[in-house]
């Protein structure tokens, strides 16, 4: 049975380790880590899984290695029933994200992305050619921009909306979001981005060049809205902040997911608020994988939201 309103999430699939350190290490020092995580992740794999738990369609594309980490990813991926998994297995070692985490939660990232492009955009094209007017893509920047535009152009062919969370941002230019629906972007990589040290500036330069709506997300200062003529500052939910590591990817995942639940059902403003929400649970929590809210979670978060608001 067809299913409508799908998203679609084409992006990468990496074997995460975490270490767990007292502080970020300084130019040329060695330190110890408290300890040692190994999880599934990357920004696909974790937005994809987000957006399944709050509800979204999601089939998921990704490339992983043939080898023990791949099998243990695509075995985690099947406990969670996505409504379809296609997962292209190459004869290489599946990509590998190395997180420093340190005690105040900071943290920072090193990801490979060999096998991630193993897959070119022939390919990935071949892999979404079901895509319709009806559904959404979801992409990050860990795809080549050649790959991403051609990705992008296809789906904006057969009508689909596209979103795309501009991290990592090493792209040459800034091609590839000018024809999407919504860019995501953290204040950094907005900056990169416009090439302004003002996010607000740098969300209304990248508004001009195409895309419907910019999200800057900042922290715990909350996020920037840049829509049209609107421009919205929402502040962050208040937490106690464990880990930041998949906060980033949570939120994109949930926004993305009610997104496309069609565009009208869940007003916009409302589902950032939701998206927000369930990265607050995220960065109360250790790990990246292991914080993603539960479907119950994501529940209640909607539940409890709708239920204020009717007071």
């Amino acid at each position: 049975m067809k299913v409508a309103n799908r998203l679609f999430v084409v992006g990468n699939a990496v074997s995460d380790l975490t270490l767990r350190v007292e502080r970020a290490a300084h130019a040329g020092e060695s330190i110890l880590a408290d300890s040692m995580q190994r999880a599934p992740g990357g920004k696909g794999l974790n937005q994809a899984v987000a957006a399944h738990r709050a509800g979204a369609a999601v089939v998921f594309h990704a490339s992983i290695g043939d080898d023990g980490d791949g099998a243990d990813i695509a075995a985690r991926l099947d406990e969670e029933g996505m409504h379809a998994l296609r997962l292209v297995r190459h004869a290489l070692p599946t990509d590998l994200s190395v997180l420093t985490v340190t005690r105040n939660g900071e943290n920072s990232i090193i990801t490979t992305a060999g096998c991630t492009r193993a897959l070119d955009a022939a390919g990935l094209i071949a892999q979404i050619a079901d895509i319709t007017a009806a559904d959404t893509l979801l992409m990050q920047g860990n795809l080549s921009l050649e790959s991403t535009r051609d990705v992008i152009d296809h789906a904006r062919g057969s009508g689909a909306a596209v979103i795309v969370n501009a991290a990592p941002w090493c792209w040459p230019d800034a091609s590839a979001l000018a024809s999407c629906d919504g860019v995501i972007a953290n204040e950094g990589e907005i900056c990169a981005i416009t090439g302004v040290d003002d996010p607000g500036l740098g969300a209304s330069r990248l508004l001009a060049q195409g895309p419907r709506w910019v999200i800057v997300t900042l922290g715990a200062r909350g996020v920037l809205i840049a829509r049209g003529n609107e421009r919205v500052r929402m502040p962050a939910a208040s937490v106690v902040t464990v880990d930041t590591s998949g906060a980033g990817d949570v939120f994109c995942g949930v926004l993305a997911a009610l997104y496309t639940s069609r565009r009208e059902a869940v007003p916009f403003l409302r589902a950032i608020e939701y998206a927000q929400l369930a990265a607050a649970i995220a960065v109360g929590r250790h790990g990246t994988f292991s914080a993603i809210p539960s479907a119950g979670e994501m529940r209640r978060v909607m539940d409890s939201t709708r239920e204020s608001t009717a007071r």
